[in-house]
């Protein structure tokens, strides 16, 4: 009877393993198809970025001048339907995303069961987490309709809207015309910032093992998460391939295309390296350099960018002190330089005063040492606070190696004992 019992306890407890181990794995499954998704949506949007640039580009008139609108409708229609489907099949992915990610969270709980109840999530996690999400949630949680109305903004075919800005150069009044997809397009470039957090959705910071490990944190992962944990690890390369270079290169095309129909203004931005320079002279002094934009939406571009700047600078002194820091073994190091000289300064002395006082001291090194007294007399050399602090630990660090090195020989003799015996 109690076999029997035993064997239907051990089933039982194996079934339930086995199903856990189940769960697991379809969780993982889970995670990472919404974060494909994730990836796929910013990819198809990012994707639209290239017939938008040669839409603008070849529609762009040379005869274009500031107040007179001019255009190339040639051959837009099929560029402006694939900028369309592009940046609709990335909206669409936001479904497929959304599914799979509150399927994953459902099923988050249920992979805590072999853990201590410390590790565990809360109750209220719990129901938050497996309870079912109303219609308008799908929507509004993490940001999701900010990502679909940035996916809407993009140059639609036969969109051909002048817009005038009144605007006062120099003491004189002048009407600016601009098309309103032209503003669309920059829009666009900020989906480069959406692809490269989505980016971040991989890697070692973003895995089920990350997840399990910041949940017994209490931490809860996001895409800002792992890019704070790679600019600590790479503080360089975050700097200059998620800060610097995309935002040189989304600001500078935005000052370009504001800017470049005005030519009056002795500076010549239909030059995109002038416009980029313009861009890192703002960053880099947080203000107007020697080349500035005339038109409002230009400088609005460029008050963006001044932001930007503030944050890549900050990021800059971090990394730079970051780097000037040293590390614990380079600071016993150094804390060991200084005891060793001082302890010399010290020895030195005193075994010079000592030869002084036998008659040994003679020729030049005995002139000297009178002379610095001469000039100094209540100089002397006497161990600073530091160094004391220094020697003292460093005795009790060696004795604490003495002691583990005896427990460890200890534990050894211990070992062969108990085989023996």
């Amino acid at each position: 009877m109690n076999d029997s019992l035993e064997n239907q306890n051990t089933s039982f407890l194996l079934a339930e393993k086995q199903q856990r181990r189940l769960q697991i794995k379809i969780h993982s499954n889970y995670f990472k198809k919404w974060r494909m998704f994730r990836f796929l949506s910013a990819f198809f949007g990012c994707l639209a970025i290239i017939p938008a640039i040669i839409s603008y580009e070849i529609g762009f008139s040379p005869n274009r001048t500031y107040d007179q609108c001019e255009i190339n409708t040639e051959n837009q229609n099929f560029l402006r339907f694939s900028i369309l489907i592009l940046s609709y099949t990335g909206i669409a992915m936001q479904i497929p995303l959304k599914h799979y990610y509150y399927k994953w969270i459902r099923l988050y709980p249920f992979t805590f069961e072999e853990l201590p109840p410390s590790f565990k999530p809360t109750y209220l996690e719990i129901i938050e987490m497996t309870r079912k999400r109303k219609p308008l949630e799908y929507i509004l949680d993490h940001n999701t309709y900010l990502v679909t109305i940035l996916f809407l903004i993009f140059p639609y075919p036969e969109m051909y809207t002048k817009i005038y800005f009144n605007q006062q150069i120099k003491y004189n009044q002048y009407v600016l015309c601009y098309y309103l997809e032209e503003i669309f397009y920059f829009v666009m470039f900020l989906r480069v910032f959406y692809l490269l957090f989505s980016a971040f959705s991989y890697g070692q910071f973003q895995n089920p093992m990350a997840y399990r490990i910041c949940e017994s944190y209490r931490i809860k992962i996001s895409s800002m998460y792992s890019v704070k944990c790679y600019s600590w690890m790479y503080p360089m390369e975050v700097l200059l391939f998620v800060f610097l270079i995309p935002g040189l290169i989304v600001f500078g095309i935005g000052t370009r295309i504001f800017e470049r129909t005005i030519k009056f203004n002795g500076m010549n931005f239909d030059s995109l390296e002038n416009s980029m320079w313009c861009i890192i002279v703002t960053m880099m002094t947080v203000g107007y350099g020697d080349t500035i934009p005339h038109s409002n939406l230009a400088r609005g571009v460029i008050c963006l960018s001044i932001f930007w700047g503030g944050i890549i600078l900050s990021l800059t002194f971090v990394t730079l002190g970051n780097m000037l820091k040293l590390n614990p073994k380079e600071t016993l190091a150094f804390k060991a330089i200084l005891a060793t000289k001082e302890s010399g300064h010290i020895i030195c002395e005193k075994l010079t005063e000592r030869l002084l006082k036998e008659d040994r001291l003679k020729g030049w090194r005995a002139f000297e040492y009178k002379l610095s007294k001469f000039f100094n007399p209540l100089k002397k050399y006497q161990l600073s606070e530091e160094t004391r602090i220094y020697r003292e630990t460093a005795t009790l660090s060696n004795r604490i190696e003495k002691i583990d090195k005896i427990a460890d020989s200890l534990r050894h003799k211990l070992k062969k004992l108990s085989k023996e015996l």
